[in-house]
């Protein structure tokens, strides 16, 4: 936004310099990009001041904007533009139908106008000023209200109408060439202003090329309306097309003023060309248009989030000065109500924002942060990344949005996907449902980067709807190995990153190992043979496996490449630590091995002989799978080290033997096992 520093004093007659009003507006939040002195012809000593605004702000994309803002810092009055009353003498012909899209629309008719005569000069040097450029009278009125006030303005040639108008979503591959000759072919989601045969402007955006003014126009029709910000966001970026109005549109018009904004323009144009004004025109949908919301504010609440020590009739003055009407709810609260200009406006903390604004954050007292008590969920999350840094995981962090086929790739049914109505770009228009597709496309750009090997890990949340439609959010670790073991280091072990890699870090990171077993799954994008899903007593909580090799391929991945997932909110659980004491006695160690059928699971036997060890057994850890030589084809050996320790006394190579003994009986009787020499 940028524009004439004696503009803005016409609405508001501050006396601060240049600096000064910079430094002001930037510790409004408007932040100023530059300014440079301007010596005009009209108005003598002036300044171009250029803004860079945040999205949020759509209400000071106009001087009458960015006028409340500097008013309310000054503590000045609010002056608005001069609005004359002119006598209608002919009859509009035409009317307009509006849709919820689309709830306020404010229309005048104007005959007898004549482009050949001349706008004056102060609007024309305005308009340079705030790199605007000089068309046609009307096009540089309708400019001129709209950098003024802040409501985008359109004149259609009455004369080129074909009935009456209508605000409505085109249909499939309807056609229009826009004012800039841009022939675009549209959809269903694409908001058009029609008269009866066809477009003659996309709503909020860009006017028609059919019905545009020209040299020859003699009658128009002036358009004021307020649009959605949702049926326009989005859409001009759609067709690659960026415009004034379109950026208004995007962030929220204000939606009372769009009759101020017409009479102001036909003031300007009856000053300029004259003509035979019809009546103004306003057309409705009520239950549609938006309401002002009312919003507590807790005066204590702002108190101890600034560290300030406002009085509420301080805070009530703050909130008047930038519009913002508020009446005392009860001893603490005001009940505040939202200006129909101010979109951004939701919740308490966007109020207590307004007023650190007014405040100054530079005159915000310092004060020491008050001592944070770790939750449980954080000391998870703290303790789960330590963990798999340790092990040479890097974390990452990936878009919440992904490309629909990605999500399909990875199970999810269309009608369980959650789509973003205006995603920031085309390949990213579903929220994801799985770490996965991120955490490939990260592995897939290293690789490209030369990197051979790599094990990374997230935790994030992910998306999808629920049989009742209603949206499911779960936070999640997910993770993915490939490669070689230790490859950039000259004693790495040069061995393949496999299933049992991945699933030993696992085993290391999940706290209380003993709640969770792991039981052989089919996923639908892992490899069928090498899946397993991880439970914590009966339910399910995640999964790991290798990647499906045909998924890889299509994303051209070459290698081996292991992946997980599980939801932290079913790892997690309140624990409460105590000490136990130590023992003081020797351990007692045997290394077993049982040759099985290769289907049994080492899960299996694993809960086996825990079942049977007794309540001294202290470790039991798998440390070698076989098979080959010496092994019969279809079965394979499974060797566990195994460790009891009493609390109070040594155990006996005795007790020792019987509990091996109870441990092979049962194996062989369950599973067939036998014991290997």
């Amino acid at each position: 936004m940028q524009f004439s520093r004696n503009w803005l004093k016409e609405f508001v007659d501050f006396k601060v310099s240049d600096e000064e009003l910079c430094e002001q507006l930037t510790m409004l939040g408007l932040e100023v990009d530059n300014y440079k002195p301007y010596e005009s012809k009209l108005t003598g000593n002036d300044a171009i001041i250029k803004l860079d605004l945040t999205p949020n702000r759509g209400d000071c994309f106009s001087i009458l904007g960015i006028a409340r803002e500097v008013a309310a810092a000054n503590n000045l009055p609010l002056t608005l533009p001069k609005i004359n009353n002119i006598k209608s003498s002919v009859k509009s012909p035409l009317s307009v139908s509006v849709c919820n899209e689309a709830p306020r629309y404010v229309g005048r008719y104007i005959a007898g106008v004549n482009l050949k005569k001349k706008v004056p000069p102060l609007i024309k040097e305005r308009l340079k000023l705030s790199d605007t450029k000089v068309i046609d009278p009307i096009v540089d009125i309708t400019n001129y209200v709209l950098l003024e006030l802040g409501q985008p303005l359109h004149a259609f040639d009455a004369d080129k109408l074909e009935g009456n108008l209508q605000v409505r979503f085109a249909k499939e591959k309807e056609k229009i060439t826009l004012l800039d000759e841009n022939k675009l072919s549209l959809d269903e989601k694409s908001l058009v202003i029609a008269d009866q045969k066809k477009p003659v402007a996309l709503a909020g955006i860009m006017g028609g090329l059919g019905t545009g003014i020209s040299n020859k126009t003699q009658s128009i029709y002036l358009e004021s309306a307020f649009f959605t910000p949702a049926a326009i966001r989005g859409r001009a970026r759609k067709f690659s097309i960026q415009t004034e109005a379109s950026t208004r549109f995007e962030r929220g018009v204000d939606f009372e003023l769009q009759v101020l904004a017409i009479k102001r323009a036909s003031t300007l144009i009856n000053e300029t060309l004259g003509s035979d004004f019809s009546p103004i025109q306003e057309f409705v949908r009520k239950s549609s248009i938006p309401k002002n919301k009312d919003i507590i504010l807790n005066i204590n609440n702002l108190n101890k989030i600034l560290g300030t020590n406002l009085t509420k009739s301080a805070v009530k003055k703050g909130l008047m000065s930038l519009g913002l009407k508020n009446s005392v709810s009860n001893s603490n609260n005001l009940k505040v109500k939202v200006p129909s200009w101010r979109f951004d406006l939701k919740i308490e903390a966007d109020l207590i924002e307004e007023i650190a604004r007014l405040v100054g954050y530079n005159n915000i007292p310092q004060s020491s942060l008050s001592r944070k008590i770790r939750t449980s969920e954080d000391t998870l999350h703290s303790s789960i990344r330590e963990t798999f840094q340790s092990m040479g995981y890097n974390e990452v962090i990936t878009y919440s949005f992904i490309d629909q086929s990605l999500a399909e790739i990875v199970g999810e049914k269309k009608k369980q996907l959650i789509f973003v109505e205006n995603p920031i770009s085309q390949n990213m228009n579903v929220m994801r449902t799985s770490l996965l597709p991120g955490l490939l496309d990260t592995l897939s750009y290293n690789m490209n980067q030369g990197s051979e090997s790599l094990k990374i890990f997230e935790i994030g949340s992910v998306f999808n709807k629920r049989d009742s439609n209603k949206i499911n959010e779960r936070e999640v670790v997910g993770g993915l190995i490939m490669g070689i073991e230790g490859k950039d280091n000259w004693s790495g072990s040069n061995k393949q990153l496999d299933f049992f890699d991945l699933k030993g870090n696992l085993e290391t990171v999940l706290p209380e190992l003993s709640k969770f077993t792991f039981k052989r799954e089919q996923v639908p994008f892992l490899h069928p043979g090498k899946t397993a899903a991880l439970y914590k007593g009966q339910k399910k909580v995640g999964y790991l496996g290798t990647v499906n090799p045909k998924l890889l391929d299509k994303l051209d991945i070459k290698g081996e490449v292991n992946f997980f997932e599980f939801s932290l909110d079913d790892v997690s659980g309140k624990k409460n630590i105590k000490f136990k004491k130590f023992s003081r006695f020797p351990l007692a160690q045997r290394d077993l091995s049982f040759v099985v059928d290769e289907e049994i699971t080492s899960s299996s036997i694993t809960d086996t002989i825990l079942s049977k060890a007794g309540s001294n057994l202290k470790e039991i850890n798998l440390f070698d799978i076989y098979t080959g030589k010496g092994i019969s084809e279809g079965q394979k050996s499974l060797t566990y080290s195994l460790s009891w320790q009493a609390v109070n006394r040594t155990l006996t190579d005795d007790e020792v033997d019987k509990i091996i003994g109870r441990i092979v009986s049962f194996l062989s009787k369950k599973f067939n096992a036998k014991l290997r020499a």
